[in-house]
């Protein structure tokens, strides 16, 4: 009974096996399959996706009314069972399954759990006789899709794909990430994404940019495109699908922090510095023109896709709400606040306008009928807020408003060691609704990360904490991340069961490769020590300390860092040259990462290879995580390069290796392309990977033209083709 459990995801709460035979299943069975009645819904979806499932596996013809009854029904929850609306009992035995769901989302569940125990080869399929009463220890378990590169590629059918898969884990709430903005990256532009086009403002739009060469199809791609879900406008769709598979939607809407298209296409919302100069962040609160604008934005969405889905929740964010460089364009090196300073708002505190800002907001969508409203606590609770611990006066306005019913504080961090945990309360001492946030390592156009450690603490945070209601995962989807997806579903669904981040592998391990069960466990203990992040690496007094951990090191050393705008650089930066800027003088430490990378990853490269071959293998998984191997192999291999040709004198021995890293790349690129979906690699993967691959092709081009050529890896701006220009 323990190895029938563990192949299930997530861990059910009760489970007993009773006596009889199993119910043997073959290509030919027939089944006659029962179900309420629904126009729409998770009941309606649990009965046509079981029946799919039967006839995939049967036959289109699997269905007769002298078959194996499989009945699915709605029934009243027994005394124990908490969150009775998600939970269902499903009882197997050899004459015929029965799923009692004691709410519509606990039907479509119990379905899932079906599935999952019909465990089909080409003979069939054998399922126990048992009983399994299951229900989630959080009412919350919720997936934030942020606006970022990823989602801005993502068509219809892809958001579908992914609710698919987060439904599967038994996820009940989706964030859909609308606006958000960072500063200056690629292209000398703001990241700016809008994913609906707003009635009242027409010229709020956000182009995006695809730029990349594609050794598939042997030709580069450069072209713009507006993000899908704007373009085509079918984020309605996007909402009811999620809910006909018990996700409830949140709209989420940068609300301050995080917002430069905004005030720089309304300027009349803009902020204004002491100079009375406009500024292209952040809102004037004391301008009506914010709240027209901001007002006109929530209730568009309010009115035409959660009123008619019955969804009241809505996330503000109002995180990360600070000064900064790189977000005025035309004077980047410019520093651009978000405070303003009219005459109406400079006798404020920037506290006192944030608090007033969240309340005004708040209340506005509580008077539009949402009951939860999300608000991020870093501005409020957190070491890194610019206007320190602000908590108590934001909870003392929150009640004299009458706000606490509807607030629900975002607790969010996204490292794996405890020690580093900046909260500057204990949320219980707030004691407003609260829900706690991990991560799944978001940054899926770079190097896999391993963040399940990060996902326990929260869940820790979550169990002890009164106000807790349950978890929240910030995310860039991506199937890579599957196992950490997996270990935040447990956590959430069944804490007390699901044991440490060693257990969560062990089992997703067991599920997914079974035949070749410990040597993947081995390939995925390689890939954690690649991006472990450990306590002594956290130390702020000691930046080498840093350096010695993998995960910092590699992020550094893939090019996304270095998009960024920075005050103390050029833009666009030096590349390699501020990579070796860092790096140099931890040269020796910085190598025995490389090159341990380099060989733990292509060790893990070989198992997922042969795990891609092996029958009984997840062998789609295995071939991503091949790729993901590959990619750590790749990163190391070109930086080991990198630091060759500093020693190097032969300048065609250069070249030479140049050409190597360049093919290289091309192969790693080509692999991505075989591995990852179209709208990960329009992103920004498949860019990100050339500038690399150009790189190297601009290095050999030069030197291999140049008899009298000095390359000076600091500073490669001279010898930078026009084609690595407009990666950049």
């Amino acid at each position: 009974m323990e190895n029938i459990l563990k192949s299930l995801q997530p861990l059910p709460q009760e489970a007993q096996l009773l006596e009889g035979a199993a119910l043997v299943l073959t290509p030919g069975s027939r089944f006659w399959v029962t179900a309420p009645e629904a126009e729409k819904g998770p009941v309606l979806t649990a009965a046509q996706e079981l029946k799919a499932f039967l006839q995939h596996h049967c036959g289109e013809d699997c269905f007769s009314p002298d078959g194996i009854p499989v009945v699915l029904e709605l029934g009243d929850a027994p005394q124990q069972v908490k969150n009775e609306k998600e939970a269902y009992k499903l009882t197997v035995t050899e004459k015929g399954i029965t799923v009692t769901g004691f709410g519509a989302s606990g039907l479509f569940y119990g379905t899932v759990t079906l599935k999952q125990l019909m465990r089909w080869d080409s003979r069939g399929c054998s399922v126990p006789a048992l009983e399994i009463l299951d229900w989630p220890d959080c009412a919350f378990r919720a997936y934030k899709q942020e606006c970022r590169y990823g989602s801005n590629m993502m068509e219809k059918q892809d958001w579908f794909d992914m609710i698919d898969d987060l439904a599967s884990k038994k996820i009940n709430h989706l964030t859909v990430a609308i606006y958000g903005c960072w500063e200056l990256q690629y292209d000398g532009r703001l990241a700016e994404y809008l994913y609906l086009p707003i009635k009242n403002y027409p010229q709020l739009k956000t182009p995006m940019t695809v730029r990349y060469y594609s050794p598939t199809e042997k030709k580069w791609f450069d072209y713009e495109q507006l993000p899908p879900m704007f373009r085509d406008n079918f984020l309605g769709e996007v909402i009811r699908y999620a809910k006909d598979h018990g996700m409830d939607a949140i709209p989420g809407i940068n609300s301050m922090g995080h917002n430069t298209l905004f005030p720089r296409l309304v300027p009349e919302a803009a902020p204004i510095n002491d100079e009375g100069v406009k500024q292209p962040t952040g809102f004037c609160t004391s301008s009506e023109e914010t709240y027209k604008l901001l007002f006109s934005v929530y209730d568009q969405i309010i009115d035409e896709y959660l009123i008619p889905n019955d969804l009241d929740s809505f996330a503000i964010h109002l995180d990360e709400v600070w000064e900064q460089y790189g977000i005025n364009t035309e004077e980047p090196y410019s520093l651009t606040t978000p405070w303003c300073r009219c005459e109406k708002c400079r006798d404020k505190s920037r506290a006192e306008i944030f608090i007033e800002h969240a309340i005004r907001c708040i209340k506005h969508l509580k008077e539009k009928g949402i009951r939860t409203v999300m608000v991020a606590h870093d501005m409020i609770a957190a070491k890194r807020s610019k206007l320190g611990d602000i908590s108590e006066d934001f909870q003392r306005r929150i009640k004299e408003e009458g706000l606490e019913d509807v607030m629900l504080f975002s607790w969010w961090w996204y490292h794996d060691v405890i020690e580093k945990l900046d909260f500057t309360r204990v949320p219980d001492d707030i004691g407003l609704r609260s829900a706690f946030c991990a991560w799944n390592g978001y940054y899926i156009w770079e190097i896999l990360t391993n963040p399940l450690k990060n996902c326990q603490i929260m869940a820790n945070m979550n169990q002890e904490n009164k106000c807790g209601e349950g978890m929240y995962q910030y995310a860039m989807y991506d199937l890579s991340y599957d196992r950490v997806h997996d270990c935040f579903s447990d956590y959430a669904w069944n804490f007390e069961a699901t044991g440490d981040t060693e257990a969560v592998t062990d089992r997703y391990v067991r599920r997914h490769f079974g035949p070749m069960e410990e040597k993947v466990r081995h390939a995925y203990r390689l890939m954690d020590w690649i991006t472990e992040e450990r306590k002594e690496n956290r130390t702020p007094e000691d930046p080498t300390q840093k350096i010695l951990c993998s995960f910092f090191t590699l992020r550094k050393l893939s090019y996304y860092s270095h998009c960024y705008f920075n005050k103390d650089q050029v833009y666009p930066r030096h590349f390699p040259g501020s990579v070796f800027d860092m790096y140099l003088p931890h040269r020796k430490e910085v190598e025995r990462i490389i090159y341990a990378t380099a060989s733990m990853g292509k060790e893990a490269m070989e198992i997922f290879e042969e795990a891609a071959r092996t029958p009984g293998c997840n062998q789609e998984m295995a071939r991503r995580m091949a790729y993901e191997c590959h990619n750590y192999v790749v990163l190391a291999q070109d930086w080991i390069a990198f630091f060759q040709m500093l020693d190097m004198k032969d300048n065609k021995a250069i070249a030479q290796l140049a050409r190597k890293r360049q093919a290289a790349r091309l192969a790693l690129m080509e692999h991505c392309e075989q591995a990852k979906e179209a709208w990960v690699c329009k992103a920004a993967t498949m860019r990100n990977h050339s500038i690399f691959m150009q790189t190297f092709a601009d290095i050999a081009t030069y030197l291999e033209n140049d008899p009298n050529a000095k390359l000076n890896l600091m500073d490669i701006r001279e010898i930078t083709s026009p084609q690595l220009w407009r990666l950049r």
